[in-house]
């Protein structure tokens, strides 16, 4: 089974930042063009389904006044189809009548009307029907406007709002743009077939935005920067685009978020609660991100019957609401409403929902999933009715990223895309569509969440087969997600806790596992011939490594507490700490039964630096000492190596940011982005030279970083303007034979010519230990590979070398020094000023004058060198 599945949860509903109606749309440079005399009517005819049809009444330079069915109502530039720079004045005079599409039935607040399109009208919806979300078009500018641009895509029309414009802080898209422009590679980001509505961005496809984007994770707390306001926010964040709906705002009662935020300000302490790698955004929160929130929500259990106010009426027909404090969700097919009533007709922003029923509460993205229909009368004698493993009939309710929700006999029931009947490379809404017919067989009924698991693929769930036992492999099932860790199934049936310390390497981690995944454990105990302790971290590729990094005198700066309730064995009055690969005990001497019981209940999951005194190998858990720590950690941080660096193993790689062994525990920390490639990935295992940034001795934290990082990127980047690599400069060795001595000459000379040609340029590197040919270009192989038996006769040679060729100035001019690069090999760096005079390489009969050049070194003919010294060196 795939791992790093999806969650069972509802996505966010596009469009939560309230992006703005068409009408705040202001088109800016038009053109003048002749008024057609009729303005003819779409396609299909007056009273074709989800149109109507109106009457111009008022012409302005950015909208039509129009009047529909008695009503008086608006049309704004950007829905009426015009051409190039056209403005309505230019197509449209009172009298005309014309069909338009009713986009928006439910009037907007600050609109009081319904939204009408003539854009959008037939055969519209065929053409968009072709393009789909992750598209990259081509796409012409027709109008710009104050908050972004309208853009032509072979006759459809879109928006890219001016959050999704690469514009520089103050920057307007009329400054940006203009009318007629062709932009490439375009972003497709959001169809709605519902409203016709096509949505663009620039920026969501520039260079790098995507891995930016996959840098990023839930959970994260940034820093953004506000691109507009409306009912709730659109921002910057650090070059991605990022939103929060007026629900994840902090805000006073009666207070909007206009009133509170205005256009670039930045706001501090948000919480990423989504990471939407198809539509390319950031979810974000300021109140999920509060104080108190988290502890708050620690205290929601999933089978809670809560009460909750309105706070919006979602997009997708579901509600956002409060509860205490908390954000709350109902996903429309969660609501009971009668045939044909919408949300929108039953509920009302400020109203208060009493019996919603708590069946998700997410401490990843800290929200919480509620329920109408799971608290319903007769929803539990619906889900009683079903049965593990048997063959039931459902009908798909709600297709989403990760799965299918399906009513299934009154019950409500959902399938992993993993566990959906779908063809190699086939996605999951081209094979199903709302109302669809499906069979599945139950593989689970959640009763704390009141849901059933299905699958269309599995016909049994015989996860084991063989007599369990102790030390045993064996596969396993998630079937629920809960604060602490997750309950698994190893036959279908009965259900085993495994707390969080037992499913990662990391102290204090979590495992990246989801409702439905299979997994490996490892048997701790039997009784009566079944399981009743698992562990999913000794199944881990990297726990004998790991385990193997411990040993007596190790320190483990970032062990974690375990709580009192997770340990089976928590009656030995032992403080337990999670030291990552195993457990790790503080004896009964440094902390008496009481102190210990008051760790544990009340510094759960609190870092703590301990240092381990023995290990039982038998059963692998350790004796560790909280007291000595310090001194010991000071101890390690004093022996550790200078100036030249040491080395480090990648163990983590978390959140951006890479941890690494430092040896005897010691844990260093850097940024991932600076790794050094490795086969193009940084790898877990990896040993590199790193040098200490610093050591914060309070916190027990010390930063590394690559030592020559920006060097090693130089000679990736292969030869440039400023840099030339250069294989060896060869030491003479004896007997030598007139051919290898004139080979070594012209190989010596080529390193000089490169300074010269540096210094006769503006200056750059020369480095010496890299091979530049063809077929080895850019690969490093030292210093050593020169011939010298130490660094100082090497460099000794080469300034002798140079006077003799360059003259006794140029000397001064060059600064070779010997740089460990991050791979380990060492290379003699060469620092080449630019000269203030020319710069003439001379030997025997021979004169030149070399110039750097890109991707290589030019001896100037005469007439050449001629022009090129007056206009270098003549002021």
């Amino acid at each position: 089974m795939a791992k790093n599945r999806r969650k069972m949860r509802r996505k966010r509903p596009r469009g939560q930042a309230a992006a703005p109606p068409s009408q705040v749309l202001r088109p800016s440079r038009v053109a003048s063009e002749e008024r057609p005399d009729v303005v003819a009517a779409r396609p299909g005819g007056p009273g074709t389904e989800g149109t109507v049809v109106g009457t111009v009444v008022g012409v302005e330079r950015e909208i039509l006044w129009i009047e529909v069915g008695g009503e008086r109502a608006m049309l704004y530039a950007s829905e009426l189809m015009l051409g190039i720079g056209e403005r309505p004045a230019d197509r449209y005079a009172v009298g005309d009548r014309f069909e338009a599409f009713v986009f928006q039935m439910e009037p907007e607040p600050d609109l009081g009307a319904p939204q009408f399109s003539i854009r959008r009208a037939s055969p519209y919806p065929e053409a968009l029907a072709g393009l789909e979300v992750g598209a990259e078009v081509q796409a012409t500018v027709v109008n710009t406007y104050d908050l972004g641009i309208e853009l032509d895509v072979g006759g459809l029309r879109g928006n890219a709002y001016l959050w999704e414009l690469p514009l520089q802080p103050g920057e307007s898209p009329h400054q940006r743009y203009e009318s007629g422009e062709t932009i490439e590679g375009v972003l497709v980001w959001q169809v709605n077939h519902e409203t016709r509505h096509l949505t663009l961005s620039v920026k969501r496809n520039a260079p790098g935005y995507v891995e930016a984007l996959q840098r990023r994770t839930v959970g994260e707390v940034v820093s953004g920067t506000i691109t507009f306001v409306g009912d709730g926010l659109w921002l910057d964040v650090d070059g991605l685009v990022g939103s929060a709906g007026p629900q994840e705002l902090d805000l006073a009662d009666e207070e909007s978020a206009r009133e509170r935020y205005a256009v670039g300000e930045t706001i501090d302490g948000l919480f990423v609660w989504q990471v939407d790698h198809e539509e390319r955004d950031l979810a974000l929160s300021v109140k999920r991100n509060a104080p108190g929130y988290v502890e708050t929500l620690r205290r929601r259990a999933v089978g809670e019957v809560v009460s909750a106010t309105v706070t919006e009426l979602a997009s997708d027909g579901g509600l956002r609401l409060d509860v205490d404090g908390l954000v709350g969700s109902v996903a429309p097919d969660e609501l009971v409403l009668a045939d044909g009533e919408s949300a929108r007709e039953r509920y009302a922003v400020g109203e208060t929902i009493d019996d919603l029923f708590v069946w998700q509460v997410d401490y990843e993205d800290r929200g919480i999933a509620l329920s109408v229909k799971r608290n319903a009368p007769g929803y539990l004698e619906a889900l009683g009715a079903i049965a593990r493993r048997n063959e039931v009939s459902g009908v798909v309710t709600s297709v989403m990223p990760g799965g299918l929700w399906l009513d299934v006999q009154g019950a409500i029931g959902w399938i992993f895309e993993e566990e959906a009947l779908l063809e190699d490379g086939e996605a999951l809404a081209g094979h199903y569509s709302v109302g669809d017919p499906v069979t599945a067989v139950v593989w689970h009924i959640d009763r704390a969440s009141r849901t059933v698991l299905l699958s269309a693929r599995r016909i049994g769930l015989a996860l084991v087969e063989e007599p369990i036992v102790h030390s045993a492999t064996i596969k396993a099932l998630v079937v629920r997600k809960r604060a602490g860790g997750i309950d698994v199934s190893v036959d279908g049936k009965s259900e085993i806790y495994v707390p969080d310390y037992a499913l990662s390497l990391r102290p204090g981690g979590s495992a990246d596992l989801e409702m439905g995944q299979e997994i490996d454990v490892v048997v701790m105990d039997v009784k009566d011939g079944a399981p009743t302790v698992l562990s999913h971290r000794r199944a881990l590729d990297g726990w004998e490594a790991a385990r193997d990094r411990l040993a007596a005198g190790v320190v483990v700066p970032d062990a974690r507490v375990i709580p009192w309730v997770d340990r089976p064995n928590r009656d030995d009055g032992r403080a337990a700490v999670d030291l990552g690969p195993v457990t790790g005990f503080i004896p009964l001497d440094e902390r008496n039964a009481e102190a210990a019981e008051a760790l544990m209940s009340r510094c759960a999951n609190r870092r703590h630096g301990v240092v381990i005194e023995g290990l039982d190998e038998d059963v692998w858990t350790a004796s560790v000492s909280e007291a000595k720590f310090e001194a010991r950690w000071q101890e390690l941080v004093d022996d550790l190596p200078t100036g030249e660096g040491t080395e480090g193993e990648i163990i983590d790689i978390t959140r951006g940011v890479a941890t690494l062994d430092l040896g005897s525990g010691l844990l260093g920390e850097m940024s991932a982005s600076e790794l050094p490639p490795a086969n193009g990935d940084a790898r877990l295992g990896e040993v590199v030279t790193v040098s200490i940034r610093s050591v914060d001795r309070e916190e027990y934290r010390i930063a590394v970083e690559i030592k020559n990082y920006e060097l090693m990127q130089v000679i990736a980047a292969d030869e440039t303007l400023v840099c030339e690599l250069k294989a060896v400069f060869l030491k003479a060795v004896q007997p030598e034979s007139p051919s290898a001595r004139r080979n070594r000459q012209d190989i010596n000379r080529g390193v000089v010519r490169a300074m010269a040609g540096m210094m006769n340029r503006d200056g750059g590197h020369v480095i010496v230990g890299v091979e530049d040919t063809d077929k080895k270009d850019g690969e490093v192989v030292g210093w050593e590979a020169s011939g010298w038996e130490n660094q100082n006769a090497m460099a000794t040679a080469l300034s002798d070398l140079v006077s003799d060729l360059l003259g006794p100035t140029a000397g001064g001019l060059c600064t070779p020094r010997f740089e460990r690069l991050p791979d380990g090999h060492e290379v003699l760096d060469i620092e080449c000023d630019p000269a203030g005079e020319p710069i003439f390489l001379t030997y025997g009969d021979t004169e030149e004058f070399p110039v750097r050049y890109p991707a290589m070194t030019k001896k100037l003919q005469a007439r050449e060198a001629y022009h090129y010294i007056r206009e270098r060196f003549s002021g």
